[in-house]
Order: C-alpha cells, then sequence, then structure tokens
C-alpha cells in the first residue's frame, strides 16, 4: 500500500511506528544505523498468510515514477483477529466477496497529537445501510389520503362489469358523483407590432405564432403605426403556425372544425381599394378569409375539405374606406346541422344580418394569419393596404365538471367510476373513516378515507435527497423530494385479469418543488404498493430553457445532469438506500466520460480495464429507477395464460458473430459503427467486467456447455462494458441508432431473454449461470435508461392522453429533419441525426454526410439514442404482465409514444395502402396493443383503453374508406395497372392483394410488386401477440369497418402463408424479398392483370430460374454473375413459424393443417444438419438469426 509524500518526509519518525506495531513489523528500511545482530526468524504464517508486515524501499529495486518515494507498507493478512493485540483504536472496512478488483488503502498522517493511520476501501462502493426491511406485501392498505382543500377521485371500479352495486358513504367526509357537460370556451390571441415584430398575445395560439417583416429593410414604409404593404412589392404578413388543437375526425364536415371562429383586422383600405383583408387558413386543409369584394361589401370565403364557398354580408354600411377601421368577420358552428352562421362587424358594430352559411371552415395546427395575401399569394391584395393590428379568436367545446352529492344504497356502474372525496371545504385534517360498496351478489369491499397527508411507517421509504457531487463532495441539496402527495390512488388496470392479478397501486410525486442545477430539473415520481415502494428519477429540462418541454428545439442547451447520487431515507432520517454507479461513485461521474477513451483492438472493440471502466452518462429524458423490493413475479400459469410463449428448440441460435447487440455507440464510435442486430445477450455478462474478463468467462463457458461456436474470444468481446445487470443508466447494449447496418435492439416484439424467461421460468443465462428472472427483470427495467422520458408541465404524461390525434410530429431522427409545417413548440426533437454524422469526427474517412445535429462524437447529445417507427421495437410493457407492478407498464405507454411522434398512423396514408407490409406499421400496432392490455382509466401515466381504441379504430376505419373499400381498392380491385403508360403502384397493391393477400411496391425496376417478408412477418408476429392479449377481438367490437378490416388483415396473411408454403421454391431476393410480378412482366402486359400469374404456383413456374430447393436463393453479385445463398434469416424463420401461429389465432382448414406439418418438417430438416455439424460448429450455416419469438407457439396447458 502506497505511502504518500508526506510520509516519506516522516521517515525519521516511521520507528515510532514501528515500535507501536511491536513484534508485527519487521523494519526493513529506516535511517541509517550501525551495523546490528540478525533477529530472529519470524513464526510462520496461519493457513498460508503471510505472518509479517514490513516498509518496503522499492525505489531500491524499481524505477518509480516523478514524485513517488517509493515507499510502500507491507501489511500481513489473515482470518480472524490478531493473537496478543490489545486494541485501544479500531477501523474496519467490508470487503465484498463479489468485487474482484476490490482492495485496501492504508496511509499516514501527522497530526497535533500524533499520527493519523487511515484506513478505506478501493475499487468498491460502500455497502448499502442496514435496517430491518419489511417483508414484501402487496395487497395494499384499502386507504387513500385527501388534502384538505382538494378534491380526489376514488377510482372506484371492480374490472369489467354491468354489475349494480350498493353504497355505504363516511359520515363527515362529502362523497359525490362526476357530472361532466359540454360548454363553449373561447379563447384571444392579437398581433399588434413590439418595435420589432408582430407577436401575439394572448391563449388562443401558439405564443411562437410570430409574424415577422420578411422583406428588406429597406422596402419597409409605415404611416404612423401602420405598415404600408405594397402589393407590386409582393409585400404580405404571415404568422408562424398557430399549433391550433381542434377535434380530428373522420367525417369531413366536422373535422378540425371550431365551435366559432372570429377574425379582427384594423387597418386602412384606401379608396376605391378591393381584395383580401386576412385569413386564417392552411393550404388544403380549409380557411377563413375576410375580403373587400368587387360588389363594395364584406364577405368571407369559408372551406374544409369537404367545400367551400363565399357569404357576404348584403351591405357596405357603416364601411368608410380611406379611413382606418376594424373589420371583423364572425362564424359560429350549427354543432347539429350542415354549416353555420356569419355575422360582419366593423369598429365592434354589427354590419350584417345572421347569416346561415352552407359551409364549415376546417382549421389545423399548421394554420396561420395571413394580412394582406391568400397563403401569401398577393394576386388578391389590395393596393395601398395599410395594416395596425388584428387578433384572432376560437371557440371550442370543452368538458366541465360539476360534483353532486350521492345518497347510500343503490348506485349505477357509471355513478360509482365518477365518485370523489369532495374535500374543498374541509380546513383540518379527519381520520380515516370507511365507505364500503357491494356487488348485487353480496360481494363487499372497503376503502378507507382520511383527510390530511400520507404517513409513511419507519424503514418504508418517505423522500429521496439528492447530493450533488460538482464539486467532487456529495453536498445535499435543499430541495428534499417528500414523497407523499398523491396524484392517483386506488389505481388498477382495465383488462378483467389483470385486475385481480395486480393489487392497486398509488401514484405520488413530492411535495415541495425539485431541485434544479443548471437549468435542469431533478424529478421523482414513485408507486406505493402495499410495503412496495418504487421511485423513478427523471432529469429535464426547465422553462427557462424548454418553455414548451418536451417539445422545442434543444440544440444549444446542456443535456448532462451533474455528477449526483440520490440518498433515500424513512420518515425518521434512517437512510435506506442510496443510488450510485455499480462502482460506488456518483451517476454522470466526472471520471467517467460519456463517450469511453482508451484502446480499442484491432477490429475496433474498446479494450475495457479495471482501472479504465465504462459506465453510461446519462443525459435529460434518462431515468433511474430504486426499488424497496425486487419485483415479485407471476406464477408460471398465469404467465402462460397471457403472454405469448415459444418454442424454442434450437440450443445454438444465433451462435455467430454475425448479430452483436452488444454494443453501445458510446463504445464503438472510433469503429465503423456497422453493428448489427441482437444475438450477443447470450455472452453478455450480468455484472460489469473487462475486455480480458468477458474472454476468460466466455471460455469457460464454452467448455462446459454442450454447442460453443459462440463462445470464442473474439466473437465475445464487442460486450466488454456491456452488462446485463440493472445499473442508473445501463441499456444492456440498446443503442437504438438507426442506420444501414447501424446499430439496433432486438427486432421482434419481446425481447429475447424476456421470450426465454416466459418460456422456461427457472431457466439461467447460458454464460454466467445467472437466474433467466433475474435477467429478464433487469432488462425490462433498463428501459428506464432510454432518454424518452420526458416530461410534460412536470409530468411524464403520456404524449396523446386526452387526444388521440395530437398534432405533433417529431424532428431530427435518422431519415430528416421531420414534418416542417408545425410550429417548433409542438416538436419532439430526438436530435441524434445519423450515424454517419455522429461518427464523421472520429472516422472521417469511413463516413460522409452533411451534419444535422452538430452532434459531438465524445458527448453526444442523448446518449446517441432516436427511435423512428421503422424501429420501434421497443416493448417494455411485458414487465407488467410477468411481474406484480405497473412500473413496466409507464416505461412502455413512453415508448409507444415514439413511433405515433414519427406519424400517427397505422395502416392510413394519405399516399396509399402500402402500409399494410411496413414494419413501422407492425411496430405501432404492437405498441397498441400492449398499450391497451396495460391500459388504465385512473393512472395519470397510462393511457386507458377508450384512447387506445379511439386512436386504432379511427386509423382503421380511414384505411377502410381510403383503400380497402374504395373503387379501386383491395374490396374493388383494378383490372388494369397502369396510368398514361405509366405503373401506378396503388393499383399494383390492390391488385395484387386480390391474388396473394398481401403486397407492396417501389423499391426498383427490378422488384415489381413483392412482400418484404420480414417486414410481413413482424406484422403477423405482432397480429398473434394481439390475438393472445384480447387486442384484436376489442377493435372487432369496436365498429364494423374496425372488424372487417382486422378479419381481412388475418385472412391475407393466411393466404400469403399457404401460398408460400406450398410454393418454397419462389425465389426472393436477399433471402427476403419475394418478387410477385416484375415490372418487365407488368409492361409487357400492358398493365393487364389477367396477364399476370394470378396464384403462387404460377408465379413458381414463370420465375426463371427457380430454386432447385427449400432452402436457397438465385441473385446476380454486383457484375451481373448468378449466384445462389441460402435462405436463412428472420424472414425465413417468420415463414416456417407463421402457419402455426395462425392455427394458434384460430385459422382452420386442410390446407392450414398441411402447411403446419411441411414447415416443421423443413424446421427439422434444419436442426438435424445443424446439430450433425457437432459441438464446434453447428449454428454456423443455419439459425443464424434465429430469435426465440420467431418459433411455433406453445399453448397453455391449463
Amino acid at each position: 500500500m502506497p505511502l504518500k509524500n508526506e510520509n516519506y518526509d516522516l521517515s525519521k519518525k516511521v520507528q515510532k511506528i514501528i515500535d507501536i506495531a511491536g513484534e508485527l513489523v519487521d523494519a526493513t528500511v529506516g535511517p541509517q544505523g550501525p551495523q546490528g545482530e540478525q533477529g530472529p526468524e519470524g513464526p510462520a504464517g496461519k493457513s498460508g498468510d503471510s505472518g509479517f508486515g514490513s516498509i518496503v524501499n522499492f525505489s531500491q529495486y524499481s524505477p518509480q515514477p516523478a514524485g513517488s518515494p517509493g515507499v510502500y507498507m507491507i501489511v500481513p493478512v489473515a482470518n480472524g483477529e490478531p493473537e496478543g493485540i490489545t486494541l485501544t483504536q479500531q477501523a474496519q472496512v467490508v470487503i465484498p466477496y463479489d468485487k474482484k478488483n476490490a482492495g485496501v488503502g492504508l496511509w499516514i498522517n501527522s497530526t497535533t497529537s500524533g499520527y493519523a493511520i487511515t484506513l478505506g476501501l478501493t475499487n468498491a462502493p460502500m455497502p448499502q445501510p442496514s435496517f430491518p426491511k419489511e417483508e414484501l406485501n402487496l395487497s395494499g392498505a384499502g386507504e387513500i389520503f385527501v388534502a384538505p382543500g382538494s378534491i380526489f377521485p376514488l377510482n372506484l371500479s371492480i374490472g369489467e362489469t354491468n354489475k349494480s352495486f350498493t353504497i355505504t358513504t363516511p359520515s363527515g367526509i362529502p362523497i359525490k358523483k362526476t357530472v361532466t357537460s359540454k360548454v363553449p370556451v373561447t379563447r384571444s390571441s392579437d398581433w399588434t407590432w413590439n418595435g420589432t415584430e408582430f407577436r401575439p398575445k394572448g391563449n388562443a395560439v401558439d405564443a411562437a405564432a410570430i409574424m415577422p417583416i420578411e422583406y428588406s429593410k429597406d422596402k419597409i414604409v409605415w404611416n404612423g403605426n401602420r405598415l404600408v404593404l405594397d402589393k407590386n412589392d409582393y409585400q404580405s404578413l404571415a404568422s408562424a403556425a398557430l399549433n391550433t388543437d381542434f377535434s380530428i375526425t373522420s367525417d369531413y364536415q366536422t373535422s378540425m372544425v371550431p365551435a366559432g371562429v372570429r377574425l379582427k383586422v384594423k387597418c386602412l383600405i384606401p379608396a376605391g381599394g378591393t381584395g383580401i383583408i386576412g385569413m386564417i387558413g392552411a393550404w388544403g386543409t380549409g380557411e377563413v378569409t375576410l375580403k373587400y369584394n368587387w360588389t363594395d361589401e364584406l364577405t368571407v370565403y369559408l372551406s374544409s375539405q369537404a367545400g367551400g364557398g363565399d357569404v357576404r354580408a348584403g351591405t357596405n354600411r357603416l364601411i368608410n374606406r380611406g379611413s382606418v377601421q376594424t373589420y371583423e368577420v364572425l362564424w359560429e358552428n350549427d354543432l347539429t346541422g350542415k354549416g353555420g352562421y356569419v355575422t360582419f362587424f366593423l369598429d365592434g358594430q354589427q354590419a350584417s344580418d345572421r347569416i346561415d352559411t352552407e359551409f364549415k371552415p376546417s382549421i389545423n395546427a399548421t394554420s396561420r394569419v395571413y394580412i394582406g395575401s391568400s397563403h401569401g399569394n398577393v394576386n388578391d391584395a389590395i393596393p395601398g393596404f395599410e395594416f395596425e393590428s388584428c387578433s384572432v379568436s376560437f371557440t371550442k367545446i370543452e368538458d366541465a365538471k360539476t360534483y353532486q352529492a350521492v345518497s347510500n344504497g343503490s348506485i349505477s356502474v357509471a355513478d360509482l367510476n365518477s365518485l370523489v372525496v369532495d374535500a374543498s371545504a374541509i380546513t383540518s385534517a379527519v381520520a380515516q373513516r370507511n365507505l364500503t360498496y357491494s356487488t348485487s351478489d353480496g360481494q363487499g369491499y372497503t376503502l378507507g378515507i382520511t383527510i390530511g397527508e400520507m404517513t409513511i411507517p419507519k424503514y418504508r421509504a418517505y423522500k429521496a435527497v439528492l447530493e450533488d457531487w460538482s464539486s467532487g463532495v456529495g453536498v445535499l441539496h435543499p430541495n428534499e423530494l417528500v414523497m407523499t402527495k398523491p396524484v392517483a390512488q386506488n389505481v388498477r388496470f382495465e383488462d378483467a385479469a389483470l385486475y385481480g392479478a395486480q393489487a392497486a397501486w398509488t401514484e405520488v410525486v413530492p411535495q415541495g418543488s425539485c431541485p434544479n442545477i443548471n437549468g435542469i430539473n431533478y424529478y421523482c415520481e414513485g408507486i406505493r404498493i402495499g410495503t412496495y415502494v418504487q421511485f423513478q428519477f427523471f432529469y429535464d429540462w426547465d422553462e427557462s430553457k424548454m418553455p414548451a418541454n418536451p417539445f422545442g428545439d434543444p440544440k444549444d442547451n446542456e443535456s448532462y445532469m451533474v455528477p449526483h447520487k440520490w440518498l433515500i431515507y424513512d420518515a425518521e432520517g434512517n437512510m435506506l438506500g442510496r443510488v450510485e454507479l455499480p462502482n460506488g461513485q456518483p451517476l454522470n461521474s466526472a471520471s467517467i466520460k460519456p463517450a469511453w477513451e482508451g484502446t480499442w483492438d484491432g477490429v475496433g472493440n474498446a479494450m475495457i480495464t479495471s482501472d479504465n471502466p465504462h459506465f453510461n452518462s446519462g443525459t435529460v429524458r434518462s431515468s433511474v429507477i430504486w426499488r424497496s423490493h425486487e419485483c415479485e413475479p407471476y406464477s408460471k400459469t398465469d404467465v402462460w395464460k397471457r403472454v405469448p410463449v415459444f418454442d424454442q428448440r434450437v440450443p445454438f441460435a444465433c451462435y455467430t458473430g454475425y448479430s452483436t447487440n452488444g454494443t453501445d455507440m458510446r463504445l464503438i464510435y472510433g469503429n465503423n459503427g456497422q453493428q448489427n442486430g441482437f444475438g450477443n445477450w447470450q455472452v453478455m455478462s450480468y455484472e460489469p467486467t473487462t475486455y480480458e474478463e468477458i474472454q476468460q468467462l466466455a471460455n469457460e463457458a464454452g467448455k462446459k456447455l454442450p454447442y460453443n461456436l459462440l463462445y470464442y474470444s473474439r466473437g465475445v468481446v464487442p460486450n466488454a462494458g456491456i452488462f446485463l445487470k440493472y445499473a442508473p443508466f445501463n441499456q444492456m447494449g440498446r443503442s437504438p441508432l438507426t442506420g444501414p447496418g447501424g446499430v439496433r435492439d432486438d427486432r421482434q416484439i419481446m425481447p429475447e431473454m424476456v421470450a426465454r424467461y416466459a418460456l422456461d421460468m427457472e431457466s439461467t443465462h447460458p454464460m454466467t449461470g445467472v437466474s433467466m428472472r433475474k435477467i429478464a427483470l433487469d432488462y425490462l427495467t433498463g428501459y428506464a435508461s432510454d432518454p424518452y422520458h420526458a416530461l410534460e408541465k412536470g409530468r411524464p404524461t403520456p404524449v396523446y392522453k386526452g387526444n388521440a390525434r395530437r398534432k405533433v410530429t417529431l424532428r431530427n431522427h435518422y431519415y430528416g429533419p421531420g414534418e416542417m409545417s408545425i410550429s417548433p413548440s409542438t416538436a419532439w426533437y430526438i436530435q441524434s441525426g445519423r450515424v454517419s454524422e455522429w461518427v464523421r469526427g472520429s472516422n472521417p474517412l469511413r463516413v460522409s454526410g452533411t451534419s444535422g445535429s452538430d452532434n459531438d462524437p465524445k458527448r453526444p447529445i442523448f446518449g446517441t439514442n432516436s427511435i423512428d417507427d421503422a424501429h420501434a421495437h421497443q416493448f417494455p410493457h411485458w414487465g407488467s404482465l410477468l411481474f406484480k407492478s405497473p412500473e413496466f407498464a409507464f416505461l412502455g405507454h413512453r415508448m409507444s409514444d415514439q413511433p405515433r411522434l414519427y406519424d400517427n398512423n397505422i395502416l392510413y396514408s394519405y399516399y396509399g395502402p402500402g402500409n399494410i407490409t411496413q414494419r413501422s406499421a407492425a411496430w405501432k400496432f404492437a405498441h397498441a396493443a400492449l398499450c391497451w392490455k396495460t391500459a388504465s382509466k385512473g393512472s395519470t401515466r397510462l393511457y386507458s383503453r377508450d384512447e387506445m381504441l379511439d386512436w386504432v379504430v379511427f386509423d382503421f376505419e380511414q384505411f377502410y374508406d381510403s383503400s380497402y373499400a374504395s373503387t379501386p381498392g383491395i374490396l374493388n380491385p383494378p383490372t388494369n395497372v397502369m396510368k398514361n403508360g405509366q405503373i401506378d403502384e396503388n393499383l399494383l397493391i390492390y391488385a395484387a392483394c386480390a391474388r396473394f393477400g398481401l403486397a407492396n411496391a417501389g423499391l426498383g425496376n427490378r422488384e415489381g410488386i413483392h412482400t418484404h417478408d420480414f417486414m410481413t412477418g413482424y406484422w403477423l408476429s405482432a397480429l398473434h401477440m394481439a390475438e393472445r392479449l384480447g387486442f384484436n377481438d376489442a377493435i372487432r367490437a369496436a365498429s364494423p369497418k374496425a372488424k372487417a378490416i382486422m378479419d381481412w388483415l388475418v385472412a391475407a396473411h393466411r393466404k400469403r402463408i399457404v401460398g408460400r408454403i406450398k410454393n418454397p421454391l419462389i425465389n426472393s431476393r436477399y433471402a427476403y424479398m419475394t418478387i410477385l410480378w416484375t415490372n418487365e412482366q407488368i409492361y409487357a402486359s400492358g398493365g393487364d392483370v389477367s396477364k399476370l400469374p394470378q396464384t403462387f404456383e404460377e408465379v413458381d413456374m414463370a420465375q426463371n430460374p427457380r430454386c432447385r430447393t427449400w432452402d436457397e436463393v438465385y441473385d446476380r453479385d454486383n457484375n451481373g454473375n448468378p449466384i445462389w445463398d441460402r435462405r436463412d434469416g428472420q424472414a425465413c424463420d417468420q415463414m416456417l413459424a407463421g402457419p402455426a401461429l395462425l392455427k394458434d389465432m384460430g385459422m382452420t382448414g386442410s390446407d392450414l393443417d398441411a402447411c403446419v406439418d411441411l414447415a416443421e418438417q423443413r424446421f427439422q430438416q434444419k436442426l438435424a444438419e445443424q446439430t450433425a455439424l457437432g459441438p464446434d460448429n453447428a449454428g454456423s450455416s443455419w439459425f443464424l438469426y434465429h430469435q426465440a419469438t420467431n418459433n411455433r407457439p406453445i399453448k397453455p396447458t391449463n
């Protein structure tokens, strides 16, 4: 143990220390003295341990760094206490058994009273606090707390039931039912000149909807306080997008139609001038345009996608052109009729009758206010127009809540669900009193109600305190987060099975303000279920940095939190836990770089060492979870009833280096960024390891396991620095940054290790032997680390909660900046850009591209994460079906928002029917199914079932009208697929779907009409999963049109699977793209569908060459030379599993039964072939990408 320089300066006094230690120390180094007699030989050490210690000057034996004295103290180590020593002072450290690099540090300092020896632990964290831990009890207390002066919902229900109830309310605590009514609410905004621009004030439009002067200063002319707009110089004014929010419906007559619109413009119209005064609108959506007509009267033009027309005032009374006047039009909606009513005003006085209108205007989020032009076109502008100010008002029908007292006795389900505690008139605490309710069959329930603050017993988590380590020393932040403020209580899942299985929970937030450091808020949200407590720590910018958070451009904001820890205390001040890195350092430790810096091996893998480890740094929108107990798992019986389980029979699946999710862009940015897929979880360690240790683990495992192709050094080293144990900001290798061959997490409907656990709940990790239950739990918890947990108004509320068609969008993703028509204040910036741009700074010869997000490779914004809808396969929701906690659903509903932000449609598209085979649509449908399964009406952090069905059914009905029952459409396919001599892709899809079930177009001349097999396979996986969850039936029950689409989707997959299995020699390009009609065939037929192959068998016979066997494909290389390749991959696995999936969904028929048998024969053929290759080579030429969910399903046996 090294001694500090100060100790070396005190070397003359070291002998005194030796005297204190007596015979335990043999001093071999000290001040030069006379030669003494040889000392006696020391006693032998115990059990092989050294018996003596000494102080040694190693400078006599080896070179030392500058400034080092080379003096070390050698300390003997032995089990037990030293004999013959009486200790008057002592210090103790505990070296953890599982910390192989832990050590003890010892040094000496002089003090005024003597010498102080400091003893400390190195390379290991301080043990977590020890305290009497409560037994896990998820039954809950059946009690809610309501603050005096507030109104709080009771969330009473007993799941899906139509039973009648009887209720008895407590005395002294008012219980009322909620009555919701529709009321008109009007909001206004005004634009006036502020010396720089026309900026809106008010609450009708986005504050960013400014109206700048966008022509050169030398062209700006003012007449007093009025801006002169010169038509001849193309001068006009236009605001930014208004970001209004009116309900989108499937009926053009009502979609985005406000209850009322008022446009008011103060201006001067020159004598004789006619033309446009102002308008509100968006191109292609609708508008309200006020103009002074050539008929010498005010006129308004109203339009929507259903049509439009003019409404004239019928008089020019009060108009005085040549003077400043305020021109105004008011349109009011007839909520039950086709149109509405228009009234004109001049200078605040009514200038027309209330005129009936035939049309309704549509106003959407991209609508703008234009002055002196129509969408910027000045052809109809008024020459010499002088503008002073304007205002707009919108009226919207909104819900208003009132509360009515209820009496003891019979109560309906609807009223029961709406009950609240009305403590608005109560000013002091009221002790617990009980409310009881029972069903008509006598089943009773009791809920305790307390007016006052929540009480927390000793040794149960009460508060979280931020410890700021930015100075290098932990400093407690004064804003303690006392987690006793309920925002939702007595909350349950809506699903009938989960309602009974998952205990009611309480959602809590802090009583006071959260800590804020450098413009970043440090938040906490909690769950309480009986003795179980979970805290989730969030980080996001405050309003000074992001006024519309989570929307707005964060480009110049610091996104990394300071080094910090979280300390958990009970109500009496006992520390219950610390949230820190696995090595005891603070989160975002200053000693650990956001992107790893060190040595890479010859192929770009980080050579992690114990002295240079890597732990992920957190950015805003990452989160951290602390639990009082490990989550309790559901039984195998429960899991197999609720969760799709798949027969995983390939012991060497994904056994090559082709699939390496064991990477993270923060570890490999010095490499080429081309790792892909998900397979090497099998050779990820559970605990943090080094470059050398991961190889040792793999080599040892390879000697014990029956198949060992995967367990070789070069194949496992990408996983150095990656580990599966949950730790703050650990993503277990997930870094879902889109790119050609770029880093992805596992592309399936359930994470691999979760699917393994669901099948065999007693299984262990093949390399480490760690329980798969523990790994599945940790992996699902790790989704908290992914930086998508943004907060809106300080809460992690789902983005579309309350409005399934909210007009928001995603920006700065891989495929471009995103929709630019709406304001940045409604755009969620993921800010990662492209892999090539991000890597460019470190590897400029490997990549190219134009910078879009200005990322620093050594300090990546949001840690390189970005999700677009094509790669939205992140499903932590499963955790709430495997473990008894809603927290995984919380994570999942947030992840489900990401693909919706990219595009909030599933099947429907303005451009046509192409989504029917797109993976992006499949992932969104899977997200919808899982959100529906884990929905809750009472939660503030989850969608309700009604909200999820609103989204999906609306989408399916739109698809029904636009692509399914349309002419042409899927029900009415065309006879010719060409227009004006060119192939029409939509007509091509309609015609092919009628014959082959599913098809897609648009990938170049060679592909023609085709099925992209693994993308279509994702769709079948999603449909099967949704069928097992009950979601498909919920869609069928919601709407006749939605039912028609649901049934057609399943039938279309059936037609495709049966056709492909029965005709296995059909060639596929890239092993996963099946060409049905080539463009050459289509042009040769003149587009006449009857002259093209009509069945899969005809497609097979028309191909040249045909495949020789079912397991190969024919293609050509870049030089046009013919090549044969294997068909193995996700697409093949999905195809072979397809018949069994369809059978599990309730499909029947002898043809499907035959396909089940054929698929199984082919699977067994390949399993036998690979097994025959032996332990060292099995899995080397088939099952290279074989994932758990791409297998036949297992039906529950009980």
